[in-house]
């Protein structure tokens, strides 16, 4: 009995300590399960946070790969908080990029309903010798008495500036979101800013790049075609051509001064047009009395008295082309280099306006005729001399590519004072002003009088 009792005691021993172990374990699971319960959702929710900052950061890295050129929010007055000790206070809903690279405005403001890009890149190529004054090819003027530049696409927005009258901002997108905007940068003090102008506070301007391309083109192939030459009457020094029909203009406005006739049909010396002096023209046959001539410009053929015709034919090689936009007020500058045309600059310009005094700077192709490190001008209605202008290329009579007019100042006994040559005009670019010359930055116009050569170098001017 007494060895029975003991191995019984041995065995219930064993059973309890294996139940302890059992209840131990289902306790402990029972323990995991519970904290899983609590503290799991927890810690899923401080993933997603992380993983949603992860994103963010992702975006902010693509933003940082765009470039300082396509910012969203100004960097005006907030940067310039930043810069001063921490970022200023902003506005509700209002983005602080004074410390962030910064994209397209439509990923910063969701409720954006259209953001577009006008720019087109061009078919053209780039070997720029002159690159003073950058400007997109796509710009904005500003020719009224101001255009207020905000923090955001929309008028509540705050203004960060006004631009002056005459100012140029370069263009980075279309914002449709109440009413047009452009996205716009310029630069204060070398430091690049950013901001939003309504459309209606500016005027679109653009480098026509491609069809300037295009009239270069034409041009060398109607010197392919066969020798070109010009119409030559400066100062109406080979002859007065006769009046059209007892008129000073002919049926299609241009002028008889420094002009010639030139003649559908010889036989009737009735119907002509006027045919401006540094006009090109292709060579097609020449007579005793007239040559036979085809425009450049739209391929007419005139009959011209010889007196007219630059001989032996002027241009020997077209490689050289100053093209001048009237209707957007620029230029672009295109040489051939190798065997393919290149744009070697393009700038602001500002051409001929109507007036008593003034003409429009007359549309078509022209021979670059000369260059004049300086030319005088009148005072409107006298013989006086007023001033000159520097660094001048003529094409078209009395009309010069040249720098901006510096007018001299007189001393008490009426001789000239020359106050230098000034460098800008706030109106280039801007609206038409001249007398019927183009104007050029005068660091451009020195450009072009160092790089011209005669034979070689025409003028276009387009629309």
């Amino acid at each position: 009995m007494g060895k029975r009792t003991a191995v019984y005691e041995i065995i219930g021993g064993n059973t309890m300590q294996k139940n302890l172990r059992l209840t131990i374990l289902v306790l402990s699971l029972l323990s995991v399960l519970l904290f899983v319960l609590i503290v799991g959702p927890e810690i899923n929710g401080t993933i997603e946070a992380a993983n949603g900052n992860g994103n963010s950061l992702k975006s902010e890295g693509k933003q940082g790969d765009a470039g300082s050129s396509q910012s969203a929010v100004s960097s005006g007055t907030q940067g310039e908080g930043a810069a001063a000790g921490g970022s200023a206070e902003l506005p509700p809903n209002h983005v602080d990029s004074s410390k962030e690279p910064t994209d397209s405005a439509i990923d910063k403001d969701e409720g954006l309903k259209d953001v577009t890009d006008e720019i087109l890149e061009p078919d053209v190529t780039f070997e720029l010798k002159y690159d003073q004054y950058p400007l997109t090819y796509l710009y904005l003027a500003v020719l009224n008495n101001g255009a207020k530049i905000r923090s955001g696409p929309g008028g509540a927005e705050p203004v960060i500036r006004t631009a002056g009258q005459n100012e140029k901002l370069n263009y980075l997108e279309t914002i449709t979101n109440d009413g047009l905007w452009y996205h716009v940068t310029w630069n204060d003090k070398d430091q690049q800013k950013f901001g939003f102008v309504s459309a209606d506070a500016v005027t679109k301007r653009v480098f026509q790049f491609n069809k300037m391309d295009l009239a270069v083109q034409k041009a060398e192939k109607a010197f392919a075609a066969g020798p070109l030459t010009y119409i030559n009457n400066y100062h109406n020094l080979k002859g007065n051509a006769p009046k059209y029909k007892g008129k000073d203009q002919d049926n299609g406005g241009n002028r008889r001064s420094q002009s010639a006739p030139g003649y559908p049909n010889p036989a009737d010396l009735s119907e002509f047009s006027y045919l401006g002096d540094g006009t090109l023209v292709r060579i097609l046959s020449t007579g005793s009395e007239y040559t036979r001539v085809a425009q450049v410009k739209d391929e007419k053929v005139f009959f011209v008295p010889n007196q007219y015709v630059a001989m032996p034919a002027a241009v020997y090689q077209i490689g050289k082309a100053i093209i001048i936009d009237r209707e957007n007020q620029n230029e672009a500058v295109f040489e051939k280099i190798g065997d393919q045309w290149r744009v070697i600059s393009y700038t602001l310009a500002t051409t001929g306006k109507v007036g008593t005094y003034h003409q429009p700077t007359p549309l078509g192709y022209y021979y670059a005729m000369e260059k004049r490190e300086r030319f005088y001008y009148y005072e409107d209605g006298t013989t006086k001399i007023q001033g000159y202008a520097p660094y001048a290329v003529r094409f078209a009579g009395g009309a010069y590519v040249h720098g901006v007019p510096v007018n001299y100042k007189f001393a008490s006994d009426g001789s000239r004072i020359d106050p230098g040559k000034i460098e800008y005009s706030k109106t280039l670019g801007t609206v038409p002003l001249s007398h019927k010359c183009v104007r050029n930055y005068t660091s451009h116009a020195k450009f072009l009088y160092d790089w011209y050569t005669p034979g070689n170098t025409i003028v276009i001017v387009i629309e």
